[in-house]
């Protein structure tokens, strides 16, 4: 890699223009990148127009409040690495019959590593159809509600530590024993927050809450992708936000963050930002933690890590989407994460989900893992890629293409994704 490249506005224009031709109100972005090399360390950039939930326009900036979904799961193994690892090492350690994690004991041996890096052996749960919760599931679901499942009828669960299986379960789970940890009374989602805002939130300077404490009047009408619709119909619609799992799955997806506040929280996981009792943790959250890998993922503690091959420049990261909302953040390994900073990164935020399946409407297609001599004589760096029979746009002959790698926006359904940093020239 010859030297970091910071995106120019052109490009950052031309990454969106594509979504906000096909919906030019409503939709907003915000997209934040970052270097030790840039100047202020980098920016944050918006584009779109964003309203709340009742329809009246709403400021898009650096305090606007977006559904980060799944994101959260890195703050939750944050905790966890703060409270719970140094002198607890399976569920066990948590289950008593008058405590107030009283689950069936046939859960005891997860370890609690396996809970916070996808091999706990608990159902995959990020598929369509897939069920962890009671048959006849009540709403809100409480997380007294999710730990009485648990004690009373638990899904069958596979050895823990052996194969990759996406559990929001075991996450929520998890914010119950650090829950457990922040009061004695009854459980209660107010424990887990609390906890959180005192450990993370606080210390880096994060107005980042949980989406029981959001008005409405200051959240985003988020939208919903489908391009199974008929040409005739808008491709999107708008979404109802929140979650049906919530309160009980908050340290799974439960937060609600600003673009100032996943600046914040980018900045520290690259180690620009320090923290004195933070920042040693991060050596442990961002290393593989078990020997079981995703398709060229290692798994860290909330965390991917994305291995190096041709095309592919090696990332941290993660990615998350509730209804109406999509989140994305990855930054370059550090080789020593906490003390040496990581030479790139960045984060996005959007309030619609699906836009990255199949990206617009006229049937071009991104697919930013290519490495440039899959794409001579294209400008594949943050334009839409050329693909063959897919793509409206020839490539431009003679054209160099602008970098050697790039951080993208994937889905761990299909790998593709259109938001990506060029990081190398």
């Amino acid at each position: 890699m010859n030297s970091i490249v910071e995106p120019t506005q052109a490009q950052l224009d031309n990454l969106v223009k594509p979504y906000l031709k096909v919906q030019s109100s409503g939709l907003g972005f915000a997209i934040g990148y970052a270097s030790p090399r840039f100047r202020n360390h980098g920016s944050i950039y918006f584009a779109g127009s964003v309203q709340n939930q009742f329809g009246a326009p709403l400021g898009l900036n650096r305090d606007t409040l977006f559904e980060v979904a799944s994101i959260s799961k890195t703050f939750t193994a944050t905790l966890y690495a703060l409270f719970i690892r140094s002198h607890s090492s399976t569920l066990g350690d948590f289950i008593h019959p008058k405590g107030p994690l009283r689950i069936r004991s046939s859960l005891a041996g997860i370890p609690l590593d396996s809970l916070m890096n996808y091999t706990s052996g608990l159902p995959q749960d990020n598929d369509d159809g897939a069920v962890d919760t009671p048959p006849y599931w009540p709403q809100p679901y409480s997380e007294l509600g999710m730990l009485s499942y648990l004690d009373a009828a638990p899904p069958s669960i596979f050895p823990p530590g052996k194969l990759y299986r996406y559990s929001n379960l075991a996450f929520a789970i998890m914010a119950s024993i650090l829950g457990a940890k922040g009061g004695t009374s009854k459980p209660g989602p107010q424990h887990f927050e609390k906890l959180m805002r005192e450990g993370i939130f606080e210390p880096l300077l994060m107005q980042s809450t949980f989406f029981d404490k959001v008005s409405l009047a200051q959240l985003p009408l988020g939208y919903n992708y489908d391009y199974a619709r008929k040409p005739a119909k808008l491709p999107y619609a708008a979404a109802t936000s929140g979650w049906p799992f919530f309160p009980a799955y908050f340290g799974t997806g439960g937060i609600v963050a600003s673009p100032n506040d996943m600046w914040q929280w980018l900045l520290f996981n690259m180690g620009i930002t320090q923290n004195r009792v933070l920042s040693p943790l991060l050596p442990s959250l961002q290393s593989p933690s078990t020997t079981v890998e995703w398709e060229h993922n290692q798994l860290g503690l909330g965390w991917f890590i994305r291995l190096a091959e041709p095309g592919w420049s090696p990332s941290i990261w993660k990615d998350g989407d509730l209804a109406g909302f999509n989140s994305y953040i990855a930054f370059l390994p550090s080789p020593n994460p906490g003390t040496v900073a990581s030479q790139a990164g960045v984060f996005v935020l959007a309030n619609a989900d699906g836009i990255t399946d199949i990206q617009t409407n006229d049937g071009i297609e991104f697919n930013c893992q290519r490495s440039p001599a899959d794409y001579a004589g294209a400008n594949a760096a943050w334009t839409n890629q050329y693909i063959p029979g897919r793509s409206t746009q020839p490539p431009q002959a003679g054209v160099k293409p602008e970098a050697e790698g790039w951080l993208c926006h994937m889905r761990t359904s299909d790998n593709r994704g259109p938001f990506c940093l060029p990081i190398s020239a």
